[in-house]
């Protein structure tokens, strides 16, 4: 399985939350804070109209062919693990990265979107149910910082965190959670760890760059 493929796998995994957890002694985000920065100079926008855009480096590409792929991989690895999982009202609406010269996409960014029930409602419900489901299913999970901050307005949660698939080794991930209408969004930048410091600051510009736009 390719690198990308991977990454969506574990992205899918963390985004399939499915049913609100209970949740104790979870990480607790910081206050949040207003400063929107801007995006880079060097960045690019892709925009669905009426749903979204997203900014990311102007190298990457838009792999909007391999989606619907990737999709099924990653359900196929999720209920490998949580044969319970459903996936009705859940997909990803967006993937990009930088094209590889062994034809494969790393790293990369995209966007997955839940419909929220009555108890997975608010944004740390979302997020706490996220941190829950992947302690129990994502091997070598941890979360090494998380903030609250305001995006175009809107009250979010960045976090960084981390896996370890003995398969692919240790991954590093820069998330974005938020909430609107009916729907929880997650936006998922990440790479290999010893890739990370190279890439940190352009995915947490690439997180923030998200606006919702329906």
């Amino acid at each position: 399985m390719l690198k990308h493929t991977y990454l969506l796998l574990t992205v899918m995994s963390l985004l399939c939350l499915i049913t609100a957890l209970g949740c104790q002694g979870q990480p607790t985000p910081t206050p949040a804070h207003v400063q929107e920065p801007d995006i880079p100079a060097n960045f690019t926008t892709y925009t669905q109209e009426g749903l979204f855009s997203i900014s990311y480096p102007s190298g990457w590409q838009p792999a909007l062919s391999v989606m619907e792929e990737v999709a099924e991989e990653s359900k196929r690895a999720i209920q490998a693990q949580d044969p319970t999982a459903s996936f009705e009202d859940m997909g990803i609406i967006f993937y990009a990265g930088e094209l590889t010269s062994e034809g494969f996409y790393y790293p990369t960014v995209n966007i997955a979107t839940e419909r929220r029930s009555l108890d997975y409602w608010t944004l740390d419900e979302v997020y706490e149910a996220k941190v829950v489901w992947s302690e129990e299913y994502a091997p070598g999970y941890k979360v090494l910082s998380v903030d609250k901050v305001i995006v175009d307005g809107r009250d979010c949660i960045i976090d960084c965190s981390e896996d370890d698939e003995p398969s692919y080794g240790r991954w590093l991930y820069i998330q974005l959670f938020t909430v609107k209408g009916d729907f929880a969004w997650c936006v998922t930048c990440g790479c290999e760890s010893n890739d990370f410091p190279t890439f940190e600051n352009t995915f947490r510009s690439i997180v923030r760059s998200l606006r919702i736009l329906n």
